[in-house]
């Protein structure tokens, strides 16, 4: 290997060009040995946008070593120690992950000086659709950590593609009161500051959970997609369907791949991510009507 590199991300980039492999054949090679290794994650292990932090991921490590005929050690002693891995470990700014100017307008009202201090850990998304295919409401929970002293506030951002009906409205379910509100109706976004009840020093946790809930009508979309900014532990979203308005087809959505999701007895379609790496992610479904002009 040429040159000098000092982190994870410059090691393994520097490897893989060495190695002459595309990231889907180093992922097959790693399945081979049993290691189960997405190329979204490997992506942004390469671009230094995430690092393996959870147990299964530092398992994984030894293994890519080998596929990449590197020394053993060689990616592992790169990485920082488990009390320093939050803090190297790159946060995407809202107004990064938003570069739309509708979404950048509604940001720009509001205090986002503290969301790159706050570690996403879990994310859990319950969306219901009505008998009228249209959305009813939106059930949020997240856990986060905060990675100094001070953040007292999260802020969050979501959007409609449907701008013929009202913007939803937020109702705090638990761990945070509802703090300044801002909307935009002909763009379909609408922003909020979840205040925590007092600021939180470096390490505390605390659990959040909101409820969007829609207009009437609610928003007529095709789609849940969620955006996310850092790495997460985990990244679970369900979309739950009225049983008079169940789709033809439901597929999950992560970055460039899509696979089928079957609908339990309640039609209700879900997909897990653990170790989930930043990027977008969600669910799509169609209706028999649309399968039916795509045949």
């Amino acid at each position: 290997m040429s040159g000098s590199p000092t982190t994870f991300a410059e090691t393994l980039r520097l490897a893989i060009e060495d190695r002459g492999l595309g990231l889907d054949r180093i992922r097959d090679h790693l399945e081979q040995r049993g290691v189960s290794v997405s190329i979204a994650t490997l992506s942004y292990w390469r671009s230094g946008r995430s690092e393996p932090g959870r147990k299964t991921s530092m398992a994984a490590i030894p293994h890519l070593e080998e596929v990449l005929e590197l020394d053993p050690g060689t990616l592992l002693q790169t990485l920082p120690l488990n009390r320093d891995r939050s803090r190297r470990t790159a946060v995407c700014g809202l107004d990064e992950l938003w570069p739309e100017s509708p979404q950048t307008d509604i940001l720009g009202r509001l205090d986002t000086r503290w969301d790159a201090e706050l570690d996403r850990v879990t994310l859990h998304d319950i969306l219901r659709i009505g008998a009228d295919r249209r959305q009813v409401s939106l059930t949020v929970r997240q856990v986060m950590r905060a990675r100094s002293d001070g953040p007292d506030r999260r802020v969050v951002l979501h959007t409609q593609d449907d701008t013929t009906v009202e913007l939803p409205s937020l109702r705090i379910l638990r761990g945070c009161k509802l703090g300044r509100v801002e909307g935009s109706r002909p763009d379909g976004v609408i922003g909020a500051e979840l205040l925590f009840p007092q600021p939180l020093r470096r390490g505390d946790t605390v659990i959040v959970e909101y409820e969007v809930v829609a207009a009437e009508p609610g928003a007529l979309e095709s789609e849940y997609l969620r955006r996310l900014p850092s790495p997460l532990r985990e990244y679970f979203l369900e979309v739950e369907f009225d049983r008079a308005a169940v789709p033809a087809s439901v597929v999950a959505l992560i970055e460039e791949s899509a696979r089928r999701v079957d609908l339990d007895r309640t039609h209700r379609g879900h997909l897990v991510q653990t170790d989930a790496a930043p990027g977008t992610t969600g669910i799509r479904w169609s209706w028999p009507e649309d399968e039916q002009r795509l045949s």
